[in-house]
């Protein structure tokens, strides 16, 4: 199959199983409109995303975080005059199309379940600056706090980088900060602070509760397995398909939202504060 006739999903993210999963989902609603899918990460490559669409003739893009908020990338992609779909994007909401969920409103619930079980003294593992949705977690963190009358405690807040290794090398100061329960911002790094935690004898859910995000592969093969976010990848990546399906080689075509739901997955990780 020509690159006229697939579509390029370019991403630029450390949690392959992320851009797997929406593939998987664009894979199958392009191919019922005859469209091939052709998937590049560049991350740790050496591959610069730029380079990629500077020569890409795809008939169509969709772009994963942080891609999707990326102005200068998007000027190029746009320059190619093809349809796009950005992906989880958070800047510009009437620019291009937009697949996506609400990433306030999933962090909010989840830190929601640890202050249902009395947690008070939440830390939270923040993504990377780069990715727009580590903000937006943040906040969701901050406003089930704020529901329960809390103030953010910076003792309590850490940042990774989305990697498993960051949530091992960030946990114990984190630990050293007492807090009854942790909400690492994506699973990757939650599996780093499991395995931080059996380092240095700490129990999970007994010690610290923990909870994480996306509901990826390594949040069932971790002991204890993880309460996290389902992020509904593809379902994102079969909506980014319809839209990229409708609008190839159709011109003056409005774009469009779509906001697919989340689902909170509660597993082992998560105890009852004791007293």
């Amino acid at each position: 199959m020509n690159a006229a006739k697939k579509v390029l999903l370019l991403s630029d993210n450390p949690g392959g199983d992320y851009a797997s999963r929406v593939r998987l989902g664009l894979e199958r609603t392009c191919k019922l409109a005859g469209l091939g899918v052709e998937a590049i990460n560049v991350y740790g490559s050496g591959t610069k995303s730029v380079d990629v669409l500077r020569a890409s003739d795809h008939a169509g893009i969709a772009l994963t975080p942080p891609l999707s908020d990326d102005r200068p990338l998007l000027s190029i992609a746009e320059a190619r005059g093809v349809p796009i779909v950005r992906i989880a994007a958070l800047l510009d909401p009437d620019r291009d199309n937009i697949v996506g969920m609400d990433e306030f409103a999933a962090a909010s619930a989840l830190v929601g379940v640890l202050t249902e079980r009395g947690h008070r003294r939440i830390a939270i593992l923040c993504g990377p600056q780069a990715h727009l949705v580590s903000l937006r977690r943040y906040n969701g963190y901050a406003n089930a706090l704020a529901a329960k009358g809390l103030r953010v405690d910076q003792a309590l807040v850490g940042r990774g980088d989305f990697t498993r290794e960051s949530g091992k090398r960030e946990a114990p100061a984190l630990f050293a900060a007492k807090p009854t329960a942790i909400f690492a911002s994506n699973d990757e790094m939650a599996a780093g602070v499991i395995d931080a935690a059996k380092a240095v004898g700490i129990a999970i859910p007994g010690d610290i509760s923990l909870v994480g995000y996306d509901d990826n592969a390594v949040a069932t093969q971790v002991r204890p397995q993880l309460t996290t976010v389902r992020q509904p990848c593809e379902a994102m990546g079969e909506a980014a398909g319809r839209l990229l399906a409708d609008q190839v080689g159709r011109r003056g075509v409005q774009s469009r939202q779509v906001s697919v739901p989340f689902d909170i997955v509660e597993r082992q990780s998560v105890g009852d504060l004791k007293e």
